[in-house]
């Protein structure tokens, strides 16, 4: 009798455990991080360069609207780390929702750079985020 009550514990507590791991969240973002190479800040925005899948430089002009609202389309977080720089872009119904740049809160870093480009005001001038992996 204490046997089988000792085995009926036991088989109790492991399927009571296996519900707990069961249960699955499904998130609608789909999120997708890069490693940033370089920042250039412009009087518009940021041009970032960042390191695609196959080990080249992609470019993505951000302009400063992104950046200007609470939960707006961009947000920048400032820290130090091995980690830094880098983004996460956020997937909603297979177009890019948002997106966080994680930058280098030191602006002498080398991860910092100059923007040098003539007439590049029309680059900022985008609606939508578009990356190249």
């Amino acid at each position: 009798m204490k046997k089988k009550a000792t085995a009926l514990m036991v088989l109790f507590m492991i399927l009571s455990g296996t519900f707990l791991y069961a249960e699955v969240t499904n998130s609608e973002y789909y999120p997708k991080t890069m490693a940033i190479n370089r920042v250039f800040p412009h009087k518009d925005g940021y041009r970032v360069d960042y390191i695609k899948s196959n080990r080249t430089l992609g470019t993505v002009y951000c302009p400063t609207e992104w950046f200007q609202k609470a939960a707006g389309y961009g947000e920048i977080v400032y820290g130090q780390g091995a980690q830094f720089p880098y983004a996460t872009f956020y997937y909603k119904d297979g177009k890019i929702d948002h997106f966080r740049l994680y930058l280098v809160s030191d602006f002498n870093d080398v991860s910092w750079g100059v923007f040098r480009e003539e007439n590049a005001d029309e680059k900022f001038s985008i609606s939508e985020l578009i990356i190249e992996y």
